[in-house]
């Protein structure tokens, strides 16, 4: 049997609603060799029965520990040489795979990476609210550290993706953040397209929409990560120091945001405890800073 030219990973749970729209944005690309995975970690609002309506898909059926244990298990199931990942309540834009079929033309190119689009639905229309493309969505350690990191706007060479390493499933929601540092660390030879990759869907059930206060989890996520993995990097090594900044940063982020919070105790807590992992964290913080601002004003400034 002849393996499929790309390989689509799907982690999905409870999302009958938008699952059948991110299925049918694969088969719109009109390609003819690819295979779609669908990891469903036990959906019981009715999933099953709309997948059940396409016969070509792979589904894993079993429980996950979270989004990402899930991300993996359809990345060791993947037999096509270029590898997308694809979110159930998100879309790929018309395109997609054509762009990603003309990037990888250069056989030494191992990622593929465009635009990402952000869209709501209101009074049954789509809105576009923001295209990030360029500096504002590049593999690059300043969205790592303090902008966003669009890993669905990529196609991957499988064995990138075996280089880089799974998800690191510790981190619920910052492993995409802790996965795109490791690709900015392996330096892999990418093709830029200015065509718009991945058009994710702002709803109040998506995980990177999520009601409430956001900014709090993110942070408090964030600095967990970094916290966890600057130990595990090797002295003096590249990616000791860049897991140093992303400490740096997400400490005095994390201090911010507890102290506008009026939390004045947790945030003197953060702060020692950022001096306890890394006596330079406050320069390292402060070193960011600028790029981070900027960083704001151009992904503010994208339409």
């Amino acid at each position: 049997m002849t393996a499929p030219r790309f390989s689509i990973v799907t982690p999905c749970l409870n999302r009958a609603t938008t699952i059948g729209a991110a299925i049918d944005s694969v088969l719109a690309q009109g390609h003819p060799s690819f295979e779609h995975i669908i990891v469903d970690g036990g959906s019981t609002d009715g999933t099953a029965e709309v997948l059940a309506r396409y016969p070509h898909l792979t589904v894993i059926r079993e429980a996950d520990r979270n989004l990402y244990d899930a991300i993996n298990k359809g990345l060791r199931s993947v037999h096509g040489e270029i590898v997308g990942l694809l979110n159930s309540d998100d879309l790929f834009a018309p395109g997609a795979f054509a762009a990603a079929e003309a990037g990888f033309t250069d056989p030494a190119v191992e990622m593929v990476l465009g635009a990402a689009e952000f869209f709501s639905e209101q009074d049954g229309r789509e809105v576009v609210q923001q295209l990030l493309t360029g500096a504002a969505n590049d593999l690059a350690e300043a969205n790592v550290i303090g902008g966003i990191t669009t890993m669905n706007a990529a196609f991957y060479h499988r064995t990138l993706i075996e280089r880089v390493g799974p998800f690191d499933d510790r981190f619920p929601l910052s492993a995409d953040k802790d996965f795109w540092l490791r690709l900015v660390l392996l330096a892999p030879r990418l093709a830029r397209t200015e065509a718009t990759i991945i058009r994710y869907r702002s709803h109040a059930g998506s995980l990177t929409f999520a009601a409430g206060d956001l900014r709090e989890k993110l942070s408090r996520h964030n600095l967990a990560t970094a916290r966890t993995r600057l130990p595990e990097t090797p002295p003096g090594s590249a990616a000791r120091a860049a897991y140093r900044r992303w400490h740096g940063w997400a400490t005095g982020y994390r201090m911010l945001v507890q102290a506008r919070q009026g939390a004045l105790g947790p945030a003197l807590a953060t702060m020692r405890a950022g001096f306890a992992a890394d006596m330079a964290w406050l320069a390292r913080f402060l070193a960011v800073l600028p790029g981070h601002w900027r960083g704001r004003a151009t992904r503010r400034g994208a339409v």
